[in-house]
């Protein structure tokens, strides 16, 4: 991680100003999957042995530094971390072959898909190219809990390095601790829970890299949380990604940006035993990370089935099934409205699921959302109805809508297919498609008059 410059950090982090200095980049070892939540991919080879020798000076380097996170984060290392170096093409090169390796091939293409249907990518993206190329703008270094080795970018120097180094070595102490290696698996169908592990586990890290840049006097906690967002959003926005679509960017920073705010409030609370209690009993929602209260009483999610697809006719098979969660929503949401509207849009989240239909060359999208009961509001359904009135404007902006009324908003897009929204009291209902794929031109298949019918069929679930 963290390819802001060290510099702006220090010169942050001493001053625990207000407004962020310019910072270069911010470096990611996680690739984190669209709003629709595939589970993180994480880089290493396909050994399980560690590579690299503890005797080499790389190995030394790791291993002094490695004392002293172990002793700031108050957690022993078990074990030593060989350290190899590598330049970026090689680093890119081993999280390439990783996701291609352990991301089933089809979930990677359909992952592309969905940003495509949703309208967040055009019809010539390339999803796994695109990710790669936030990736090499990104890439410093990264710990492989497979094998248990530290990977540096070989061009790395002073301050820089030494923030890098600190950061992914939280995650070896993770690793020996909690077995993040089992824990970073992938889990099809539980892509908020995967997205809420990462978010623990990105905004530990983080924590403590600001903790160490910032030591003997002040620590993370001495910065505005602020401008600590205002930080790691700007540094996604630089470098050469402003071709890779904005949705693909603020996934890859939600882990970082809503995992260090959810890690500072257990740090307020109870410093990093809090957090130690939040390993041994981790979220299982992004609900929990964006709101601890309902991590600290473990509030559940509503169980909700996954949309069925009856109304699509003969010949659909549903190909795959998924949660989006809270931060989910909030990142889809703030495709088509403010950050601040899109989080409000999002909040009440109780639960929800999705589902992806294909046919042939033919791909449909459904998503069923239940809001939780306002009790400390008016009107139970005070969630559901915020975000309809947030949608609608929102959706208004794209086209004409073909039907709108106090409960359905759906537009006819001529490439992908309607784009609906429906309520039915706590009930929220998204459709996308059904459309045909080709290669750089989509062609809609169905009508908002179809969607309708198939909302209505979702939301009459139990």
């Amino acid at each position: 991680m963290n390819r802001i410059a060290a510099s702006s950090l220090v010169a942050l982090a001493l001053a625990a100003c207000s407004s962020a200095p310019t910072p270069r980049p911010l470096a990611t070892e996680t690739i984190v999957g669209d709003a629709g939540g595939a589970p993180a991919v994480v880089p290493g080879n396909a050994s399980t042995s560690p590579e690299g020798s503890l005797a080499s000076k790389d190995s030394k380097q790791v291993a002094r530094t490695l004392a002293l996170v172990s002793e700031m984060r108050g957690i022993a290392a078990t074990k030593a971390v060989p350290g190899v170096k590598l330049d970026r093409a090689q680093l890119v090169a081993r999280v390439k072959d990783k996701a291609l390796r352990e991301y089933p091939p089809e979930a990677l293409r359909r992952e592309g898909l969905l940003l495509q249907i949703a309208g967040f990518a055009p019809p010539t993206f390339d999803y796994l190219g695109q990710m790669m190329k936030l990736l090499e703008a990104q890439l410093e270094g990264f710990y492989e809990p497979k094998n248990g080795t530290m990977y540096l970018a070989s061009d790395l120097k002073g301050p820089q390095a030494q923030a890098t180094l600190a950061h992914e070595l939280v995650h070896a102490l993770q690793d020996q601790k909690w077995d993040l290696r089992k824990r970073s698996d992938y889990k099809p169908g539980r892509g908020d829970e995967s997205m809420a592990l990462a978010c623990l586990a990105e905004g530990d890290a983080t924590s403590l890299m600001l903790d160490f840049l910032m030591k003997p006097d002040k620590s993370a906690l001495d910065i505005p949380d602020d401008a600590l967002r205002e930080l790691l959003a700007s540094g996604m926005n630089m470098g050469d990604v402003q071709s890779v679509p904005h949705i693909l960017r603020s996934t890859l920073i939600a882990p970082y940006m809503e995992g260090l705010g959810f890690v500072h409030e257990l740090r307020r609370k109870g410093d990093w035993k809090a957090v130690d209690r939040a390993w041994d009993r981790p979220p299982t929602t992004t609900e929990q990370i964006l709101h601890v209260e309902k991590w600290e009483s473990a509030e559940a999610p509503l169980v909700v089935p996954a949309p069925s697809g009856n109304a699509l006719g003969e010949g659909w098979k549903m190909e795959d099934e998924d949660t989006f969660g809270e931060l989910g929503f909030a990142l889809s949401f703030a495709e088509w409205m403010d950050v601040e509207d899109a989080r409000k849009a999002a909040a009440g989240w109780g639960g929800d699921r999705t589902s992806v239909f294909t046919k042939g060359d033919q791909i449909a999208h459904a998503v069923h959302l239940r809001y939780d009961a306002a009790s400390t509001q008016p009107k139970p359904d005070f969630y559901a109805e915020r975000a309809f009135g947030k949608l609608v404007p929102a959706l208004k902006k794209l086209g004409k809508p073909t039907l709108s009324d106090a409960t359905t908003i759906c537009l006819d897009r001529k490439e992908l297919g309607p784009l609906l929204f429906a309520r039915n009291g706590r009930e929220l209902v998204m459709i996308n498609g059904p459309a045909r794929v080709a290669p750089g031109a989509w062609t809609a298949t169905s009508t908002c008059a179809v969607a309708k019918k198939w909302s209505d069929e979702i939301a009459a679930q139990k």
